[in-house]
């Protein structure tokens, strides 16, 4: 039966047994990402199948991909061809910070591509517990900003920049992934983006991609969403869509955030392109310079040394009892248990660790507090607005009522005059 299915299932096999579909990690409107196993060295791989959600059709029984719909023929293999030719491309960028292609390979009537597979999960799942110290956050963009960098050299556009398409590598470098949005911006015979087929991401997606004309899109493009990405990361909260940012701007964001940081995140995320960095550089020019905190040296006691005794008890005798009483000190030290010290020292730690927890979870309310109560104000300021808007409609309503009721007053003294006019023609 054509159609029952969208996936492989589990268990089905690539390239004669080569790749083992384990389970699929995500499906999206260009294609369907796997988890697979490459069988000969028995190492898991990411797997992206092309599958043009809606045009597309699997066999149940053969996993053989169809296109029902003749009209649509054309679209999926030019689309097809993009995919495979962006693959090969990303392969050639050799960056840490791009998701590595390993393999691409024709079947099943489709095309797919082989990743390494990235065990330490993506930003998305660790912005859910709310806003992250912006030294982290920082890092996080400084490492996209290279993949970008590479990509807008070789002109290439991303066009889905956000922490759902960012992942993490087993040495905790963020890598960036999913370039199924993706378009070339020097080609001359091919300036179709997939954008128009399977959309953009909601508050990561400036007007002019929203509003998609082929040749609006540019580096600026990418360099919003990655701001936008940066405000996501050090408030807490997904941020705005591009008409709200037109209409009203952006929300304040809480005290905590340095000045570079909002300045960076208000520039790059201008409604108009021109007004945004054009490049990484510019980019990375408004973040602060220097993210490693200076540490204080702990104020040093100045030696004391005891004044002389200026009476009574001679100053040697004094000098005497001191140094009694700082041996006795020192093994009285001595002889203490050796074992009581780490136990005081973990607990000081886990303690302090503790407390440094609790100070980053209430600094995220705090700054969930602030844009609720933000969001809350907008809200009743556009009850307001409907309420005024209500109250003049009821006065509209009332003028026409009156009116109508002065013109049936008139239609009724003038009634009997027309029908008495009536008789008195009729009678003539």
């Amino acid at each position: 039966m054509a159609g029952d299915i969208t996936n492989l299932p589990a268990g089905s096999r690539l390239q004669g047994g080569k790749y083992k579909i384990i389970k699929v990690l995500g499906q999206g409107g260009f294609g369907i990402t796997y988890l697979a196993e490459q069988t000969g060295l028995g190492m898991k791989v990411a797997i992206k199948e092309f599958f043009l959600k809606g045009s597309c059709q699997r066999d149940a029984s053969t996993s053989e991909i169809s296109i029902p719909v003749t009209d649509n023929r054309e679209l999926v293999a030019k689309c097809q061809k993009k995919f495979k030719s962006e693959a090969r491309k990303i392969a050639s960028l050799n960056n840490d910070h791009i998701v590595n292609i390993i393999d691409i390979f024709d079947e099943n009537g489709t095309s797919y591509y082989v990743m390494k597979y990235l065990r330490g999960g993506s930003l998305a799942d660790r912005v859910q517990s709310g806003a992250m110290p912006e030294r982290t956050a920082l890092k996080v963009i400084h490492e996209v900003a290279d993949a970008l960098e590479s990509i807008h050299s070789h002109g290439l556009l991303h066009l889905d920049i956000k922490p759902a398409n960012i992942l993490f590598d087993e040495r905790d470098r963020a890598v960036l992934i999913d370039f199924g949005v993706s378009k070339y911006v020097d080609s001359q015979d091919d300036t179709t983006t997939t954008s128009s087929l399977v959309g953009f991401s909601r508050g990561f997606a400036p007007l002019e991609q929203v509003n998609a004309t082929i040749t609006s899109l540019t580096p600026a493009t990418d360099l919003y969403a990655l701001g936008a990405t940066l405000y996501n990361l050090v408030v807490g909260m997904a941020p705005p869509e591009a008409s709200q940012v037109m209409d009203s701007g952006l929300p304040e964001m809480p005290s905590g955030i340095s000045d570079e940081v909002k300045n960076a995140v208000t520039v790059s995320m201008q409604p108009r392109k021109k007004d945004r960095p054009q490049d990484v550089h510019s980019f990375l020019d408004l973040l602060p310079t220097d993210q490693t905190p200076q540490p204080t040296p702990a104020p040093q006691p100045e030696p004391t040394v005891p004044e002389k005794p200026k009476s009574g008890i001679p100053w040697k005798i004094v000098s005497a009892v001191l140094l009694c009483a700082s041996l006795i000190l020192g093994i009285l030290l001595f002889t203490r248990k050796e074992s009581d010290i780490p136990d005081l020292s973990g607990e000081v730690a886990a303690l302090t660790t503790e407390k440094e927890d609790l100070q980053k979870q209430v600094e995220g309310l705090q700054g969930r507090e602030k844009s609720l109560t933000q969001t809350n104000s907008s809200l009743r300021k556009q009850v307001d607005d409907l309420k005024g808007q209500v109250s003049t409609q009821n006065s509209r309503i009332s003028t026409l009522q009156k009116e109508n009721a002065n013109l049936q007053k008139q239609v009724n003294e003038y009634k009997p005059k027309a029908e008495r006019w009536d008789r008195s023609m009729n009678s003539r």
